[in-house]
């Protein structure tokens, strides 16, 4: 386990959050490198049917499967579920670099942030790795969260975040799909919770296809802007 996490003298218990959904290419990758930062890995899997539940729990993590359909609900079971003193979630495709985790929680733990998000578009992204359909919508989001919420955010749809148990608690969340970063941005901003960007690197899917239909979840995220 990594020096910040053997050095933590409050001994707070890190949860590392995966929801999965056929990531059977890439999840095993993940969970070994994600299990150098924290105390625990938890697997949330969407009843996968390439073997993604096996690989995970062989290559170390806790699963357990989620109360429905999308990752919002995948998210929030974990949450509901896992005690934790401080979560981390990631995704289970690699597109995020779990050896980037250290400066993802090094904020929570030493109490300077209630959510860390790690951006993309602080950071670099290899060519190709978001379409510039979702590269506008993600802008398009970001201006209207900042315009209406009064924030400084430039990627509103990370899936990369850390944030403590308190704020997970005040949140309340209720979103079952993609638009669960969205409400998680909007609500802390709401409440006057420090949000704080950490610069991150993104690369192209190794693994399956995309979940992601950009039409769906972009309206799904707007109504969330909206109405939250």
């Amino acid at each position: 386990m990594d020096n910040l996490i053997k050095n933590d003298v409050k001994a707070q218990k890190i949860v590392c959050i995966i929801p999965t959904l056929n990531e059977s290419l890439t999840v095993t990758e993940v969970i070994k490198k994600a299990k150098q930062f924290v105390h625990r890995v938890i697997v949330v899997d969407g009843y996968s049917e390439d073997g993604t539940s096996e690989m995970a729990s062989n290559a170390g993590a806790d699963v357990i499967f989620q109360d429905g359909e999308g990752k919002g609900t995948a998210l929030r079971t974990a949450l509901n579920k896992i005690y934790g003193d401080i979560y981390v979630t990631i995704d289970g495709d690699a597109t995020y670099d779990p050896l980037e985790m250290e400066k993802i929680l090094k904020p929570i733990i030493e109490c300077e942030a209630d959510m860390v998000v790690g951006s993309r578009l602080k950071g670099r992204m290899e060519k190709g790795s978001i379409s510039k359909l979702n590269k506008i919508g993600n802008k398009l989001f970001n201006f209207l969260i900042n315009t209406f919420f009064h924030g400084n955010i430039t990627d509103s749809q990370s899936g990369y975040r850390a944030l403590n148990r308190r704020t997970v608690e005040l949140l309340q969340l209720t979103s079952k799909g993609f638009e669960i970063e969205t409400e998680m941005t909007v609500k802390c901003l709401k409440q006057g919770l420090k949000i704080m960007e950490i610069p991150i690197s993104y690369t192209r899917r190794r693994g399956s296809q995309t979940k992601l239909n950009a039409f769906k979840a972009g309206s799904k995220i707007l109504k969330t802007i909206i109405f939250s």
